[in-house]
């Protein structure tokens, strides 16, 4: 795959909705959105969100250089752009029978953005109870006392189901991962919660997402992309302290023993 017009998830869409392939000049967007505290200042009570949109229509050379990449600050009605821009001229067609004055279309793709932008672009929940979108409350969780937080203790059942570590033979069949939720069972979940059948902080859904009234949204294959750079980096800083014993402590030991865990305490 040289550029993301030749994934499954784009190809996806032009199979979908083939009247929005016949014309090549239609768009094809990619959303990013991360959080900058302005002018490197700490204490500021406020971040700064700049949307930016990656036009996909250009060579993979030029999407991602400054002329082409569109900061958004005015964001049109939800279905404008999918039910088209009437008469907009295209200066440089010459093809013999294609009209010069066409409407436009644009399809948003997909989003980009690290965990916690994952949450404010979404409305998932992505920290504390049902902290996973795709699994919700599904996944099982639990609330540590001594470290004040919920934990994820059945991350082994993402592994192979014969991978050592997912325990004994009778431990590997008794657990499997979650079934994941689409998009439908979360939009009544939603609708649980504004009726107030479910307590908001116990949902997975900080609110419904306004991308959700895009007509096509939920037909797509993918919605949303995370950042590897920023989760990587993550995860690299964790297992670093975790290896050099930043991150045990009493109050992580007696965690452990909270849950069954087995801890050296030569260590």
């Amino acid at each position: 795959m040289r550029f993301v017009v030749d994934s499954p998830a784009v190809q996806h869409v032009e199979q979908t909705w083939p009247e929005f392939r016949r014309d090549p000049r239609h768009l094809r967007f990619g959303l990013a959105s991360d959080g900058v505290s302005p002018y490197a200042v700490k204490s500021s009570s406020h971040f700064t969100w700049p949307v930016v949109l990656t036009n996909y229509n250009v060579p993979p050379w030029l999407a991602s250089k400054k002329g082409f990449l569109l900061l958004a600050l005015i964001i049109p009605g939800p279905k404008k752009l999918w039910d088209g821009v009437d008469d907009v001229y295209d200066d440089r067609t010459e093809r013999i029978g294609r009209d010069r004055w066409f409407t436009l279309k644009g399809v948003l793709l997909w989003t980009m953005h690290d965990y916690p932008g994952y949450a404010q672009v979404s409305g998932f929940q992505t920290s504390g109870y049902a902290a996973c979108p795709t699994c919700g409350p599904a996944l099982p969780m639990a609330r540590s006392s001594h470290l004040s937080k919920q934990v994820y203790m059945s991350y082994s059942t993402y592994l192979p189901m014969d991978d050592p570590l997912r325990g004994t033979r009778a431990e590997r069949n008794n657990v499997t991962p979650p079934i994941p939720l689409d998009m439908n069972w979360w939009e009544q979940r939603w609708r649980d919660v504004e009726e107030g059948h479910i307590p908001a902080e116990r949902a997975g859904l900080k609110r419904w997402s306004i991308l959700h009234r895009l007509p096509y949204w939920k037909d797509l294959m993918i919605q949303h992309l995370l950042d590897p750079m920023h989760i990587e980096a993550n995860v690299t800083k964790s297992l670093i302290k975790r290896i050099f014993g930043k991150k045990d402590g009493k109050p992580a030991r007696r965690a452990c023993e909270e849950f069954g865990v087995q801890v050296d305490s030569s260590i």
